[in-house]
């Protein structure tokens, strides 16, 4: 009753218009239509009391056409080519606005995959880890990744292909360095006529901030000597419209336990205001040899946590993991990950979308490889896979976000 009131008495004095009128359209059915393996019935988020804070934002948002609002994906393989979470990026922002394309990497100085509006290049190899590889003595940060090298005057060269919206501009980055001093970078954009020097700020010791005068699409940053290690971790693009900013974390062979242990991102993560956190993984636990339940939630409960430090005023969402093979064989494994989410969500009152469940739970892998939309090795799916299930997120999101502005 507390929360009704609250909520209806904010709204009421904020924005006293017709409330229906701004829920978002669903055509989730065509889903069903075309892929009977799918079930829109479940496509629910259970818990969803835990994102009226979100949607409230959302909605203001919407209503005033001012300010940001943050979301935070953060995941494994699934999430890191952001077919998945593309889809929601898109669908947000051509609702509410778009604010930019959020945190970005060149994943190819990594030598992995990388969201195909994304290219980066360099004069020079780097040296790279990502966070599943806490054994290798290379930091990692806020992306997941990190490249280091002791070369001067290496470079990183980086553009934002168009998208399904058309060309992706920014006038506003947020670099995350190392934090030595002595580095120093010259950044050069195609509407910059001459380089200028990025000088590290001692006041701000997560992220080096730069202000364009006119927008960009793409950008070269070159290293000055300084005889030092050189580190990035990623750079957060944005423009000045009011709207969604959709950060897209994903890291290959990504666990639970592999974020909790990386301090740097933690670190890191704050300068990304999160209002709201996704998580998605859960794949890469259950290709290991064993499950200890209890370790698996002492491990999901310490990220819950740190996300909680992170962005104290942060809406949280956990997501069960799409179903997948094990060595050629169903994998019983992931549903007993699956299963210890759910409890854990449901017992903490955690904000829940059980992907496992839509998509038709344990054994329906057979079905999405036998329609093409998984990849041989049965773990990971097509692009047009991870695309229909970023569209029932999606859908789960808007029910949520329209059921909550219907009931005040």
């Amino acid at each position: 009753m507390i929360r009704f009131f609250f909520y209806t008495t904010c709204i009421s004095l904020f924005f006293p218009n017709n409330l229906s009128a701004q829920s978002i359209p669903l055509t989730e059915n065509s889903f069903a239509k075309t892929y009977s393996f799918v079930h829109p019935v479940f496509n629910r988020i259970q818990n969803t009391a835990g994102l009226d804070s979100f949607f409230y934002k959302l909605y203001k948002l919407k209503a005033t056409g001012q300010g940001v609002v943050s979301v935070v994906h953060i995941g494994d393989s699934h999430i890191q080519a952001d077919y998945l979470s593309g889809v929601v990026r898109n669908d947000l922002q051509q609702y509410f606005g778009n604010a930019g394309r959020g945190l970005v990497f060149p994943y190819q100085l990594a030598q992995s995959n990388a969201p195909q509006d994304i290219s980066s290049s360099s004069n020079t190899k780097w040296t790279f880890n990502r966070v599943a590889h806490p054994e290798i003595p290379v930091a990692y940060g806020i992306s997941g990744y990190g490249i280091k090298t002791d070369t001067d005057g290496a470079s990183v060269s980086f553009s934002l292909q168009p998208d399904g919206s058309g060309i992706q501009s920014f006038n506003r980055l947020r670099f995350f360095f190392d934090s030595s001093q002595a580095n120093l970078w010259l950044l050069q954009t195609e509407n910059i006529a001459v380089p200028f020097v990025i000088k590290k700020d001692s006041s701000r010791l997560l992220y080096n901030e730069v202000l364009l005068d006119s927008a960009a699409s793409s950008f070269s940053l070159v290293s000055l000597p300084s005889g030092n290690t050189k580190e990035f971790y990623g750079v957060l693009l944005e423009n000045s419209n009011s709207g969604i900013l959709y950060h897209t974390i994903g890291v290959n062979g990504a666990r639970y336990d592999h974020y909790n242990k990386a301090d740097l991102f933690w670190k890191q993560l704050t300068a990304l205001n999160a209002d709201l956190f996704i998580i998605s993984l859960g794949t890469n636990e259950a290709q290991g040899t064993s499950f200890n339940e209890g370790s698996f939630r002492k491990e999901v409960s310490l990220f819950i946590q740190k996300l909680k430090i992170a962005s104290p005023g942060a809406s949280v969402l956990i997501t069960t993991a799409a179903d997948s093979y094990k060595r050629r064989k169903l994998n019983t494994v992931l549903r007993q990950i699956n299963t210890t989410l759910v409890n854990y969500a449901d017992e903490n009152n955690i904000p829940l979308w059980d992907l496992y469940r839509v998509t038709n739970g344990h054994g329906s892998a057979y079905s999405w490889s036998g329609r093409g939309l998984m990849n041989k090795d049965r773990i990971h799916f097509t692009a047009e896979g991870y695309r229909i299930q970023g569209g029932l997120l999606f859908s789960a999101l808007a029910k949520g976000y329209n059921s909550f502005i219907s009931n005040y």
